[in-house]
């Protein structure tokens, strides 16, 4: 199912927010350009690189691609464009005016300096939705300042909720100042795509005639607020309780990670009568006539926490998590990062697949996550992210009408690269076993989708696309 087949979307964006909220759309299958200066963003740089000769530590070669792009350029065509060069802004203009969508996460005031403001857009693009993801939103005291996934986890007050009461506000393990903000953006393009479709492009822009521009404005502010405010924290200042709580909660107990002789566990009770079930596990059954409510346990938490502390310490993780999910309590052992590359479950989905270089006959060793929304039993496909540029003069002919003639005068006036020489036939012996690996740690189901070294879909009026 590709619910965005027939979008097209201008991906002007860099590093994290606007790039994975492209991927999503891409997953739902819109058409995603992404157009980028020459070398690229500062993704493409660091190792490892992977590319026709296989994998290396070292500096990026042509056609090769850096891991963090491999994963947030799947389903996108790549190209490279000098804005500063002759022609370069007029060939932008070109796609601007083919394209349904224009993301991009620059601090408010880029887009207009480089002559790509509303007025120029509506005229282009009349009714074409701009996505602007910032740090802090279109209007405010904080307006102009850059912001990155660790400034706006400070801002927001959710690094001081992260971490125990005892030590210092702690960032969250993963960029969700960054990756939260996509996933709003995605929604709100979404969102944008339906109502011009429902109510017409002027009458979604506001029926104003000089700036056809639909605009979807995500802060990275607003969205960590969003998760933020979804907890009483008023209340909790209300009632002088401590900034963070470590892995437990105020409003119940038993609820946080405990050690086994083999490592930890997390685990929770909601209710009374799994209450009465945890408390006949741990051979206490006077606990549960004595500490019947929520009341009586929060009263008593350092009784109840000694006692699910006890009980956990002298058995094994999967003692702990089998014998309390047959009692219907949530459990789970605490597993390092990475798990997901061996986890038999993460396999039956084939939540993850390995990830493809396009020169490469076989996957690389390296996973991504698919797309976590299926429609029909059945995660997205997407093909694999192109090598920086790779279809500039493709997308410049195809999508902007250029002929040969202009494409040679961009070439010559530095707008665009020269075209890069074709890959070598075969990858090496390793890259392809290595592949081999990749492909059996992904797994797949039946439902989940193309087995991972299954083959890639080829549509020649859009290019690869794997959908």
């Amino acid at each position: 199912m590709e619910p965005l087949r027939g979008v097209r979307v201008l991906d002007l964006s860099r590093v994290v927010s606007g790039p994975l909220c492209t991927y999503y759309l891409a997953a739902l299958g819109a058409e995603v350009i992404r157009v980028e200066r020459p070398g690229g963003d500062v993704s493409w740089g660091p190792p490892p690189q992977i590319g026709p000769e296989g994998i290396h530590r070292g500096p990026r070669r042509p056609r090769d691609i850096g891991i963090t792009p491999l994963r947030r350029h799947r389903g996108k065509r790549s190209v490279v464009l000098d804005l500063r060069r002759p022609g370069g802004l007029e060939a932008l203009h070109r796609l601007v005016a083919r394209s349904d969508v224009l993301v991009e996460n620059f601090t408010p005031g880029t887009l207009e300096a480089l002559g790509l403001g509303d007025e120029v857009l509506g005229r282009l693009r009349p009714g074409i939705i701009r996505c602007s993801i910032t740090g802090y939103g279109e209007e405010g005291p904080y307006r102009d300042r850059p912001s990155m996934d660790l400034v706006v986890q400070a801002v927001s007050g959710l690094m001081a909720k992260t971490g125990f009461p005892d030590g210092p506000p702690t960032k969250v393990g993963v960029t969700v100042g960054d990756q939260v903000p996509a996933l709003f953006a995605a929604l709100g393009v979404v969102a944008a795509l339906r109502g011009r479709e429902r109510d017409g492009s002027r009458e979604s822009a506001g029926g104003q005639d000089g700036a056809r521009v639909l605009r979807v404005d995500v802060a990275m502010l607003d969205a960590l607020l969003a998760l933020i405010w979804d907890e009483p924290v008023d209340d909790y200042r209300d009632r002088g309780l401590p900034e963070r709580f470590g892995n437990g909660d105020p409003r119940g107990v038993p609820l946080g990670t405990y050690a086994c002789r083999d490592g930890m566990v997390a685990l929770l009770v909601v209710g009374d009568a799994q209450w009465q079930a945890m408390a006949g596990l741990l051979g206490r059954p006077e606990l549960a006539a004595r500490l019947p409510t929520a009341r009586d346990r929060l009263e008593h938490r350092e009784e109840v926490e000694a006692a699910v502390a006890a009980w956990c310490a002298g058995r094994d993780r999967n003692e702990v998590v089998e014998r309390l999910s047959a009692a219907g309590i949530p459990a789970g052992p605490v597993e390092p990062p990475w798990v997901g590359a061996t986890d038999p479950h993460v396999r039956a989905r084939g939540s993850l697949e390995a990830l493809r270089h396009p020169d490469l006959p076989e996957p690389t060793p390296y996973l991504g996550a698919r797309f976590p929304v299926r429609f029909g039993g059945r995660p997205p496909e997407t093909a694999p992210a192109e090598p920086l540029g790779a279809s500039t003069e493709a997308v410049l002919r195809e999508v902007a009408g250029l002929d040969e003639a202009a494409l040679r005068a961009l070439r010559e006036g530095g707008a665009i690269p020269a075209p890069e020489p074709e890959p070598p036939p075969a990858a090496s012996r390793a890259a392809a076993e290595a592949g081999e690996e990749a492909a059996g740690r992904a797994g797949g189901s039946p439902g989940s989708g193309a087995p991972p070294g299954g083959p890639v879909a080829t549509d020649p009026r859009r290019g690869a696309r794997g959908r």
